[in-house]
Parts: structure tokens; C-alpha cells; sequence
């Protein structure tokens, strides 16, 4: 049986906002991550976060493949391929 968040996944890839996906997003960063980070939009399987400064991006860059592994676990196969930071 899928979970809602994997039945969710394509649905939201559909809108192009990520916005909907922040409780996702802040079960797989944590809490204070999550808080200094969002997700904002979907380009096809790539999915863009906006960090509040540089150092989250920078802090974050590494990390990118395994969290892009973890959202994928939990909306589904490949949902995301990979992830893009932003600063904004």
C-alpha cells in the first residue's frame, strides 16, 4: 500500500510548486533545517530549495544526493532526481 506523501508525489510534480511539499520536506531535514530552508518549485524531477543564507546553502551542498534519496523514498521512485539550493 503507497503512502499518501507517495501518492502525493506526482500530483504535486503536476502544479510546479513545491510549497505543498514542506512537511515532507521537514520530516526528512529536521525541524531546524527546515526552518532556515524551503522548497519553492519543481523542474521536472529536479526540485529547488531556497535557503534564508548562504551558509545553509553552502552547509546543505554536500548533502544534496542523500536528501534527494530521502524524498524520493518517501513520494515515490525517482520522484527527485536531484536537488538545486538557492539563496533568497
Amino acid at each position: 500500500m503507497k503512502s499518501l506523501a507517495e501518492m502525493m508525489g506526482p500530483a504535486l510534480k503536476q502544479t510546479g510548486s513545491a510549497g505543498a511539499l514542506m512537511p515532507i520536506w521537514t520530516r526528512v531535514v529536521g525541524e531546524v533545517i527546515a526552518k532556515h530552508t524551503r522548497p519553492v518549485r519543481w523542474q521536472g524531477t529536479q526540485l529547488v530549495i531556497r535557503c534564508d543564507a548562504e551558509a545553509w546553502r553552502a552547509a546543505l551542498e554536500a548533502e544534496k544526493p542523500s536528501l534527494a534519496r530521502k524524498l524520493s523514498a518517501a513520494l515515490g521512485e525517482a520522484a527527485v532526481s536531484s536537488i538545486v539550493l538557492e539563496v533568497g
